[in-house]
């Protein structure tokens, strides 16, 4: 029996080697799991990080393509608005060339009409515009003459004017003179 106490307690004694074995392989496990847990909350963390980043992203894509869409509609407009201008200006060159046309042909006319006008005074009365040009010429010289005779006199007036008044003056002075002798006596 000794034999056999010995062999249990070899025995047991392996058994306590083995269950050290996996003890140690338990605690090494469980610091295994802890690190794992670790990185998992890490992950977790740099996961979370991500997401608030993608929701970031995905609000600035939704900001960006609400602002793309509201350029596309003022494109559009814009767009549309060029097509009317466009329109307009169209109508106006026609309507420009239609006004350059009448009045090219206004004044054509005109011209024509004036030439013909010429003509008819020029031709037919050529002796009449001679006698009344020199009447005007005449007429012009008889009216400069005029008017320098009208200075001349308007001239002479006033200094006959002012040798009157002068000899009114000399005339008053010498009777206050008069005057104040006789009331001095």
């Amino acid at each position: 029996m000794a034999e056999d106490s010995g062999a249990i307690l070899r025995h047991i004694s392996s058994l306590k080697d083995m269950l050290d074995k996996v003890n140690e392989e338990i605690e090494q496990n469980i610091q295994k799991t802890r690190e794992i847990e670790s990185e998992i909350v890490k992950h977790s963390e740099t996961e979370k990080l991500y997401l608030d980043k993608e929701s970031e992203l995905m609000k600035e894509v939704s900001i960006a393509e609400f602002e793309l869409n509201g350029l596309i509609q003022v494109a559009v407009a814009e767009r549309d608005i060029f097509k009317v201008t466009e329109g307009n200006l169209k109508l106006r060159k026609v309507s420009l060339s239609g006004v350059t046309k009448r009045f090219s042909d206004k004044m054509e006319k005109f011209i024509n009409e004036s030439k013909g006008f010429q003509a008819n005074m020029l031709g037919g009365s050529s002796e009449d515009l001679v006698l009344l040009l020199k009447e005007k010429h005449s007429l012009e010289d008889e009216s400069e003459n005029l008017k320098m005779k009208i200075d001349t006199i308007h001239s002479s007036s006033k200094e006959y004017i002012a040798e009157i008044l002068d000899e009114v003056n000399t005339e008053n002075s010498m009777n206050i003179t008069r005057i104040g002798i006789a009331l001095n006596i």
